[in-house]
């Protein structure tokens, strides 16, 4: 029994050393070998992609594989593009410009050939192409202000926030001469000045942008037409007061000259304080203050202006009245004032109102005084 077990043990391995004779030597590596005998030209190195518009650059470092004849690079579903390689290329850098390629992010698969159309290994780089869809979601840059200057035109721009991918602004105008001209802005300039730049006429702008600091081309926000007088700086012009006078007052410090004829003297260094020491009559607090002025004539009026006093007894709110008999009276609000030093501060009115006399009523001040001071008080036109 025993030898009839050994005998068929003998018997199957002489049946599996058989079977592995049988395979060939070859098996597990003929597709290797199969691949040996095939020829691959030398493959592209150092690969750079450049982005454009609907299009792209490829810059790559050619083999020194002197039977490389052209080069062909893939991308999408079918995009394809194929280059002749001359005997200069070899060895260079070569870059090559790719058109037709729609928007959108693609694998390029890069491949150079012989002379019997072998191909070498692939070779690739990832890259985005921009298009119209890009474009449309550039903004321009936004003006802040215009304003002639002689025959010039200046345009002040917001300030822009780092943005790599913004190049400048071009601005196209017609001068004097009736000649067309642009100017280019940078990115990192807040004015623009068009010389010469003819009267009464239109100017377009619209900003420039690159995707990438290598891209091969340039991509511009919408055009804008403007007319600068829409974003003309109004300017202020102060009323004289050289024929006003003071109408009225609650009371007035007499020690040291501080007297209510001195918010029109045009000096911020003197001003009026309510009577605090007792030697002008009874001392009052808020908000029983008041001063009226007259000027002299009834005036349009889109504004006020005022300068604080130095050190204490600041205003920080006061009632405004208008009127033309110093009776009648109408309440244009309660306005604010900083706590600032003899520096003129402006309140522009939401309407234009033409009135003779204003009175000022103090209702509240920066400090725990009660009686207010004022260095300077007027109006303005634009």
């Amino acid at each position: 029994m025993r030898f009839n077990k050994f005998k068929y043990a003998v018997l199957w391995g002489i049946a599996a050393l058989a079977q592995v004779r049988c395979t060939p030597i070859d098996h597990h590596y003929r597709d290797y070998l199969n691949n040996a005998e095939k020829i691959y030209p030398g493959r592209v190195d150092s690969i750079q992609f450049m982005p454009g518009n609907n299009r792209a650059a490829i810059r790559a470092l050619i083999s020194t594989d002197s039977r490389v004849v052209k080069l062909g690079v893939s991308w999408g579903f079918d995009g394809y593009f194929e280059t002749d390689v001359n005997t200069d290329d070899i060895a260079t850098f070569k870059e090559v410009i790719i058109p037709d390629i729609n928007e959108g992010i693609y694998t390029f698969d890069i491949r150079t050939f012989d002379g019997e159309g072998n191909s070498s290994m692939r070779a690739e780089i990832f890259g985005q192409v921009y298009g119209a869809a890009y474009e449309a979601n550039l903004n321009n840059r936004i003006i802040n202000s215009t304003r002639i200057s002689g025959e010039d035109l200046i345009i002040n721009w917001f300030p822009e926030s780092a943005d790599s991918t913004l190049l400048g602004t071009a601005v196209s105008y017609q001068t004097t001469a009736g000649n067309q001209t642009t100017v280019l802005t940078p990115p990192t300039f807040d004015q623009t000045v068009l010389p010469d730049y003819k009267a009464d006429s239109e100017f377009t702008f619209r900003t420039l942008f690159k995707p990438t600091s290598i891209a091969i081309d340039t991509f511009y926000a919408a055009t804008r037409t403007i007319n600068p007088t829409d974003y003309f700086i109004t300017e202020r012009t102060l009323y004289s007061r050289e024929n006003w006078s003071i109408a009225g007052f609650s009371s007035q410090e007499t020690r040291n000259d501080r007297l209510a004829d001195k918010v029109l003297d045009g000096d911020v260094g003197t001003f009026w304080i309510a009577n605090w020491s007792g030697d002008s009559g009874p001392v009052q607090t808020y908000p029983s203050h008041w001063l009226t002025i007259d000027m002299g004539e009834i005036l349009d009026v889109d504004g006020f202006f005022f300068a604080q006093k130095n050190g204490d007894r600041k205003i920080r709110e006061m009632e405004i009245l208008i009127g033309d008999d110093n009776e009648t009276w109408e309440s244009l609000g309660i306005f604010g004032l900083a706590n600032i030093d003899r520096e003129y501060q402006y309140l522009d009115l939401d309407e234009r109102k033409r009135f003779r006399y204003f009175k000022i009523v103090p209702t509240a001040g920066h400090d725990a005084q009660q009686q207010p001071g004022l260095a300077e008080a007027g109006t303005y036109y634009y």
